[in-house]
């Protein structure tokens, strides 16, 4: 069963990245501050990765 409301797991992956550097920021700087931050860095790669695979492949001619 699809569902059509459902966001993608990209749009999931950078909402949860967007949440999570919005929350290191609003903390002293602090080991845990700096693991929110590389959580987000993380999840921006995996968004990146997850953007370049799913794309059309460009045919050369």
């Amino acid at each position: 069963m699809t569902r059509t409301n459902e966001i993608s797991i990209g749009e999931k992956w950078q909402r949860i990245a967007d949440e999570t550097r919005n929350k290191a920021r609003a903390m002293p700087p602090c080991e845990k501050r700096d693991d929110l931050l590389k959580k987000a860095r993380q999840l921006d790669v995996a968004v990146n990765l997850n953007n370049l695979l799913s794309s059309e492949p460009k045919i050369s001619k």
